[in-house]
């Protein structure tokens, strides 16, 4: 340990640029994922081939660098190559970084697994609008374990006593987090499906802010659900007007019953008979994710004072 700590203080990027790196790597393996799992094909054979069908020679996929040195088109049919694969490189790259240099080691390793989770199924729900039962509810069961195992991740150690009774306390916390964070939006869920007659959020969002929970305890799930809202209301609510807008102005709708909606479930439409335009489903998922993430890279500090400041007014 003393050397590691004589070469961060010789050169304290060393580490930093490895786990960037590093992360960097990870993210080039989760665009595998993200287009292969939902596709059900497998994330190890065939390895990585252009749409054309020919292979990609090892030095046009180095993550990051590829894209840019081709110019985003491929070598071998001059195909275009989205700008979403070094995107995603970049964000899990920088993600890891600021979980390394934000948090001790244990911590900082169990937020590297929670961030690759999140930006899978961040990008999953945007291109299916669905979420992994294998992601969501694996990851909810991870958070417990890594609770377990790393009490320092909901700041459970118990000083002077056994390992066993810190693990306890976190692992009560974690599943705090997955019924405060699942709970409050299994009901949100349901008022929605009264109030819009229809199904306003996936299962796989209740399940997702479960895993945010066990990762997050209660306080990460609240500020994940309660951020990841606001981000999105911010983002999304001008996008939709304007679409709405120039929608209206393009192509006027006539009355009628049981027009489909683009993006929907089949069968779902409009049943009043007006002049009613709908934009296509907004993914929460991506959001929540976001969400937990702000907390777990910047907030948590000050999100747990925040609640022990109105737990101290309330109960003192």
């Amino acid at each position: 340990m003393s050397s590691l700590a004589e070469i961060n203080q010789v050169f304290p990027y060393f580490f930093p640029t490895v786990v960037f790196l590093f992360g960097a790597c990870v993210g080039s393996f989760l665009n595998v994922c993200i287009y292969r799992i939902p596709a059900g094909k497998s994330i190890v054979s065939p390895p990585s081939h252009c749409a054309c069908g020919k292979p990609i020679a090892w030095y046009d996929n180095i993550p990051i660098l590829g894209w840019f040195l081709l110019r985003g088109r491929a070598r071998c049919c001059g195909r275009r190559i989205s700008f979403r694969y070094p995107l995603v490189e970049i964000l899990t790259a920088a993600v890891f970084c600021r979980m390394f240099m934000a948090h001790e080691p244990a911590v900082a390793f169990a937020g590297m697994f929670f961030a690759a989770l999140m930006i899978f199924c961040a990008f999953v729900d945007i291109d299916t609008m669905t979420l992994p039962d294998f992601a969501t509810v694996g990851g909810t069961a991870a958070g417990v374990a890594f609770s377990v195992l790393i009490p320092q991740l909901h700041s459970a150690e118990i000083g002077g006593a056994p390992f066993f009774a810190s693990a306890v306390a976190s692992a009560t916390s974690a599943v705090c987090g997955i019924a405060v964070g699942s709970g409050l939006l299994y009901w949100v869920r349901l008022g929605g499906e009264v109030v819009f007659r229809r199904e306003a959020m996936g299962e796989g969002d209740v399940i997702l802010i479960g895993a945010i929970g066990a990762f997050c305890g209660w306080q990460g799930a609240l500020f994940a659900i309660f951020a990841g809202s606001l981000i999105g209301a911010v983002v999304m609510l001008p996008l939709c007007a304007i679409k709405i807008l120039f929608s209206k102005k393009s192509e006027p709708r006539k009355s009628g019953k049981g027009k489909k909606r683009s993006g929907n479930k089949e069968g779902e439409g409009d049943e009043d008979g007006g002049e009613e335009f709908a934009p296509d489903a907004i993914p929460y998922g991506p959001w929540l994710a976001l969400g937990g993430l702000l907390y777990y890279m910047f907030f948590s500090d000050w999100v747990c004072a925040y609640f022990d400041a109105v737990g101290t007014l309330l109960f003192a």
